[in-house]
Formats: C-alpha cells, structure tokens, sequence
C-alpha cells in the first residue's frame, strides 16, 4: 500500500529526475579548490555568523525607520532565530555531506543552521545540512540520497536537495518529494559541482551555496518558522546541568561538551576534536537527541531509515543544560516540536542546532 501511494505522489509531481541519477561517482576532474587546513578557534554563530553575501533577490529589503531615533525593523531568521535586517526569504538549501572517514575534514558545516545526523549502512552516519541565513563558500563533501532523507525536506515547503545521487529506486521515488531536486549529473546541477584534489573520490564532490541557490532558487519556497527560540530573560523549563551528552552510533561515536568560551557544545567524534576544512571546532549552541525508530528502507535492505513522525523520547541541549522531554510529528507535513516533560515547548538559545537521530539506549547524558 505504501508502495502504491508512493506511486501515486509521484505521477503528480513536477520533479523531474533523469535516469542517469543513480549512484555511480563520475571520474574526478581538476578543481580549483586547494586550500590547506588553518588551526583556528571556534566562534559561536549567535556572535560572529560568516558574512559571505547570497544573491540580493533572495531576501526582501525591510521598510526604512521612520526617524533617526527608532532603530530599524529586524526579522529573525527561522532556523537560528537571530535577528537579520531583512527578511530571508529564499528557499532553505539541504545538502547531504559525507561523514566517513575518508571525508574528515568536511567543508562548510559551521556555516550550515540545522544539521541532522542520520544512520546509514555499515553503522555509519551522513549528515543533512540545512543552509539558509547563512553561506558558505565551500560545500561538501556531497553524497547521495536516502530515502530517509524525504521525510526531513517535506515541511520544509520546496527546499532545494542537493545530493551526489542515489541508486534506482530512491531516485524514482524522490520524483513524488515537494522539492528542487539539484543532483550531480542532472541538466539543473550543470556547474554546480566540482572535485577538490584535496580528497579521493568519491569523498571529494563540492559545491557552494552561491552555485546552489544560483540554481535552485526560482523553482523553491521560503520555509516556515522551524524551532522555538527564547526570548531575551526567558526561563528554561524543568531543566538539569549537563556536561554534554554520548551518542553511539555504531561505527560512530559523537560526542558534545559545554563550552562556556564559545556559547556552545564541542563535538568529538571517534575520540578526536570535530573541526572543519578550515580547522574551526564544531560546537553548535544547541544539540537535540531525538530517539527514533528505524526501520529497513524499501530502496535496499542494508539501509537503515528513521521513521520521523509520531513520537518519543527527547534530550534538548542548551545553554549548558538538559531538558529531558519528548518530540511529536504528526505528519511529514508537520514541523516537529520538541516539549519539555510537562508539555511546554522547549525554547532554544538563538544559533545554531545539531538534531542526531539515535536509537534509543545509544545515548548517555554526562552530568
């Protein structure tokens, strides 16, 4: 019945995804992409966001102060909840990046405003970056697609997906996804990607968020208001001191601990300090712990994937504190809210945040 319905969705769909989209890595070609990784110290998004500029038609110019003495109207952005001078309303841009090993150090995730951590095969994980108030110059490196990865893209009201590929089935099946759908290979993606010499293929596919919206900007939507963000003063509910939190994910192993330099959590990963191409730690303001369920994914019985509507148990890190709560998705639809154990939504501190989609029983909080 799934299966048919899925058929269903996709005779409606406007997505077209050529044949030649399944994962097969193109032969690597020169790059002008040479830069060498420079130590440096991480700086928290809330205090020093990067500054590259998006194409000007993306945003919508706010109305100017009526007097010298009123400050000038600001919006927030709707995945950081920090405030900008003008209303982002370009489509949000979710990338797949490679986490194998082989990948390390990634390009571009300290840029990102939401980041998932999901299980794939052989107990390894990929990560889902949504880019939207903020670019990057690089991007990657780009993978392929999961069937996991549509249930995270549809509240997001037609974001634009960029990914390397994907085997036969997902890519028939991501016809029937409400998205702009920027593969590797695809007539949409002509000059949006590139490989960097710095790594071997298939773990060398870049991109930038210039190429992206370049591309995919006229066919996406502006996505919803996404998280709840505290107001300035505003109390935690029901909260505990926390030193960070574990996550075993198999063949990876996360790691976040509170950092009050930075305003933000340190990610490790295998025992060793999580930094990007650029040598800056990841240490993201908010890290969420969202228990799910997974199941086999149709397109390959090696693959796991999340099950992300319903319910269940949820760990919210902020601020140097655990909220012990649930989260609830009715429908893939819907944006997923995070409550405290007394059923008040949990209020975020404005910046970045890492959701990992763990198992239950592979997490343990370090107090």
């Amino acid at each position: 019945m799934w299966f048919a319905a899925l058929m269903l969705l996709a005779a409606c769909s406007s997505i077209t995804v050529p044949p030649e989209t399944i994962e097969v890595e193109p032969v690597p070609s020169t790059s002008t992409v040479s830069a060498v990784p420079q130590t440096s110290i991480a700086t928290p998004a809330s205090t020093a966001p990067a500054t590259t500029s998006a194409p000007v038609t993306s945003v919508t110019e706010a109305e100017p102060a009526t007097s010298t003495t009123t400050a000038a109207p600001q919006f927030t952005a709707p995945f950081t909840g920090l405030p900008t001078p003008v209303e982002i309303v370009r489509p949000a841009a979710v990338v797949k990046i490679d986490n194998h090993p082989r990948a390390l150090p990634q390009w571009g995730l300290n840029q990102a405003d939401v980041v998932y951590e999901e299980l794939v095969e052989a107990r390894l994980t990929r990560f889902a970056a949504i880019f939207h108030s903020t670019d990057a110059d690089v991007v990657g490196p780009v993978r392929s697609a999961r069937t996991g990865d549509f249930a995270l893209l549809s509240n997001l009201n037609r974001p634009i997906f960029v990914n390397s590929g994907a085997n036969a089935y997902t890519a028939r099946a991501l016809r029937s996804v409400d998205a702009v759908a920027i593969i590797d290979g695809a007539a949409i993606a002509k000059g949006v990607f590139e490989r960097s010499p710095e790594k071997n293929a298939p773990h060398n596919l870049i991109t930038d968020t210039a190429r992206i919206y370049g591309a995919g900007t006229a066919e996406g939507r502006t996505p919803p208001r996404y998280l709840r963000f505290r107001d300035e003063g505003e109390a935690l509910p029901r909260s505990t001191a926390a030193s960070g939190v574990d996550i075993d994910f198999g063949q990876i192993e996360a790691s976040y601990r509170w950092d009050a330099a930075v305003g933000g959590w340190a990610r490790a990963q295998n025992g060793r300090d999580h930094t990007d191409f650029d040598g800056v730690r990841v240490a993201p303001e908010n890290v969420i712990v969202q228990f799910v369920r997974y199941r086999q994914s149709p397109a390959d019985a090696a693959t796991p994937e999340p099950v992300l509507t319903g319910g269940g148990e949820a760990w919210i890190f902020t601020d140097g504190v655990v909220v012990r709560g649930t989260w609830e998705r009715l429908s893939e639809l819907d944006v997923t809210v995070f409550r405290s154990d007394n059923a008040l939504i949990v209020p975020l501190t404005a910046g970045r945040t890492w959701i990992a989609l763990a198992r239950a029983g592979t997490a343990e909080i370090v107090p």
